[in-house]
């Protein structure tokens, strides 16, 4: 993997310390500068992950020079980037999430916005800037290019928004209930979808269709959910409360453990809030992190528990296949091409999480075909949209080629196998187990291409207590530790954004990457084939544990004339905080007003977006919105990735038109395919 390669870090943003850790876990040799003030001896090492705006002035004049000089390859996490209207300013993580709006996503419908329990800008930053370092490492060794990277938690926490950027592209004016965007443990436009109390605690149902609300409503039993008004998916929104109110009179009357289990058996999205001790006693968890369990039982997390576990797993292809070596692929690649440029990635995903992992791999340069059923993606035609196709699909699908199949037909079974033998990489997020069901497990694949990298992406893992519990966002952050961290009031709720989603794409990115690392290098003969095991219960953990142990500063909600302001002072005490902010009479001023007040008052403050007025902000329109074309010619609002490569950037330029059907309009193996037979 990245056995040899040497990082500096030198930064005190967490993002720094989770990109560490990232590369540590993936086999580099991580050093950390001390604190002394000193200019550490960049050019020992392979790359530098550091964060200028934290940094004191010496060290940022330093890192700028490296970075100008291309003497090593430095990765600068900031807040805004080199390029912003803000450059400098060492936002923290709830100063993002104010800022992108994505506070404002978190919460519940009649109370004010809530700051997520993890710092997810940070979180995902350091994330994002793992996959991007490993990118530029690849590059360095195959084309002897050297550069700067750029990471910020604005571009971070803004891509997060896929869910709530769609309505503000379409909106057409600034009116706005207050609270429109926010939904608490609800679902805008699924019924029964809530987080309901127990005897013990509490638990989360999900149901997305017709046949998982009868299960649940024969399930629960009696009259009460028989009533007319709840037949009908558009009816049980209209009466959603009164709904839930018989929901959870049920839920109230049984222990976490039997709802789920009753919900189980019926095939309904189900789990109970996990707390963080409560971790240690999780049964899917302890199968997987069972020294982490112990670890919890003993202490509450500390800084450093969540380097514990392994946030992916990466397994030989198959046993007993051997992976003949390879010719290297024929032809020079332009410099400035993508780092992944002539690798060929196959996508059979659908909403967030392998379609997130696709859509950086394009980026980055791979051609990617996305696999769809017959009819289609169901997200393309959700509103609102364009064309007939959603901006929600066209967001994280930018940049590949679309090609439906049905993988029980032989045409279409043949056709995928043609495909499966040209690939590096194969990514999805289907069932578990539900491509070994249609003949292409791990064995079978590698028959096809011993070389393949194939990352399987599920709620709980292959080697799973739940075999046959299905998953959705909200259950994850539930039973991921995520929700027990984000609270309004005393009540846990859900991340606005779908945060167990992105994060698990974004750790299969990484995991992808880091697979390919003798391919990036130019050792094929090295590489076997591999599979990587994502579990999104995993990552939400790892970060959840992450949140735990590294505690951010304090701060709160402040609620304003037109909004809400966050209040942020290190210095203060919590009941400190809204002191300051009735000293500012914030609650008779505007956002921006009670801002300068504040800041007369020493301290920092920021407004609480709305997602809407992203449209209007210059950083987010000028270094993270763009401009894609359709198949049609048509053009879509689209966004920039969040990190910069300085030589090979990543590049975000098109949005799928419909699938293909027929064999003519195939994506059809392209002259790669000559130099990937293998050679004696």
């Amino acid at each position: 993997m990245l056995d040899g390669v040497r990082i500096l870090a030198c930064g005190t943003r967490g993002a720094v310390n989770m990109c560490a850790a990232l590369l540590e876990r993936a086999g580099a040799r991580v050093a950390t500068a001390d604190d002394s003030g000193g200019i550490p001896p960049f050019h020992a090492y392979d790359a530098v992950i550091a964060s200028s705006d934290t940094a004191p002035r010496a060290l940022a004049d330093a890192l700028a020079h490296v970075k100008a000089t291309a003497g090593t390859i430095v990765c600068d996490i900031t807040a805004t980037g080199p390029n912003a209207s803000r450059v400098g300013v060492a936002y923290s993580d709830a100063q993002i999430q104010a800022m992108t709006g994505l506070m404002d996503t978190t919460g519940f419908a009649d109370g004010p916005p809530v700051k997520i329990g993890v710092p997810f800008a940070e979180i995902s930053a350091g994330m994002y800037a793992a996959s991007a370092l490993v990118a530029a490492l690849g590059v360095r060794r195959t084309r002897g290019l050297v550069q700067a990277v750029d990471v910020t938690l604005f571009g971070c926490a803004a891509g997060a928004l896929t869910t709530f950027l769609p309505k503000a592209f379409a909106q057409r004016d600034g009116a706005r209930p207050a609270g429109a965007g926010r939904v608490g443990n609800r679902h805008p436009a699924c019924a029964p979808w809530n987080a309901y109390p127990t005897r013990d605690g509490w638990v989360l149902i999900c149901t997305s269709t017709e046949e998982q609300w009868r299960k649940l409503r024969d399930a629960i039993g009696g009259d009460a959910l028989l009533d007319p008004r709840f037949d009908s998916l558009a009816s049980r929104l209209q009466h959603v409360d009164e709904l839930d109110a018989h929901i959870a009179a049920w839920s109230g009357s049984l222990s976490t453990a039997a709802c789920s289990a009753t919900c189980e058996r019926g095939g309904i999205a189900a789990g109970p809030i996990v707390s963080l001790r409560g971790l240690a006693d999780e049964p899917n968890f302890r199968l997987r992190h069972a020294g982490t369990a112990r670890a919890l039982e003993d202490a509450p997390p500390a800084p450093g528990t969540y380097r514990t576990m392994a946030p992916f797993r990466v397994f030989p292809l198959a046993s007993g296949v051997e992976a003949p070596k390879r010719a290297a692929p024929s032809g020079a690649v332009e410099p400035g091409a993508g780092p992944l440029a002539g690798m060929r990635v196959i996508e059979i995903g659908q909403y967030t999480t392998a379609p997130l992992a696709g859509k950086h791999l394009a980026a980055l340069g791979a051609e990617v075909i996305k696999i769809e059923p017959p009819g289609g993606e169901v997200a393309r035609t959700w509103t609102p949209g364009q064309g007939g196709l959603s901006y929600f699909f066209a967001l994280n699908n930018t940049d590949k080629r679309t090609i439906a199949l049905d993988l029980k037909r032989p045409a279409d079974r043949a056709r995928f196998e043609e495909l499966v033998r040209t690939a590096d990489v194969l990514v999805e997020n289907l069932r578990p187990g539900a491509l070994g069901k249609l003949g292409f497990d791990r064995a079978a694949l590698a028959a096809l291409n011993p070389h393949l990298a194939y990352c399987s992406i599920s709620g709980f893992g292959l080697d799973s207590a739940y075999p046959s519990r299905p998953a959705f966002d909200t259950v994850i952050q539930a039973m991921g530790g995520l929700m027990d961290l984000t609270r309004s009031g005393d009540a846990p709720v859900k991340i606005g954004a779908s945060a167990a989603d992105i994060l698990g794409g974004q750790a299969a990115l990484f995991a992808i990457l880091v697979s390919l690392t003798g391919a990036l290098t130019g050792v094929h003969e090295r590489r076997a084939g591999v599979f990587i095991e994502i579990s999104m219960q995993d990552v939400a953990a790892w970060c959840a544990l992450y949140a735990a142990g590294n505690p951010p500063a304090p701060g709160a909600v402040i609620a304003c004339a037109d909004g809400h302001v966050w209040l942020e002072d290190p210095r203060a005490a919590p009941g400190e905080t809204r002191q300051l902010a009735r000293r500012a009479r914030c609650a008779l001023s505007t956002r921006a007003r009670a801002v300068e007040s504040l800041g007369r008052l020493g301290v920092r403050a920021v407004a609480v977006a709305r997602v809407d007025e992203l449209m209007e902000d210059a950083d987010f329109v000028t270094d993270i919105l763009s401009v894609g074309r359709g198949a049609d010619g048509a053009f879509w609002p689209v966004l920039k990735v969040p990190y910069r490569l300085a030589r090979t950037p990543a590049v975000v330029r098109t949005v799928p038109g419909k699938p293909s059907h027929g064999e003519a309009g195939d994506p059809a193996p392209s002259f790669r395919a000559a130099a990937r037979d293998v050679v004696d």
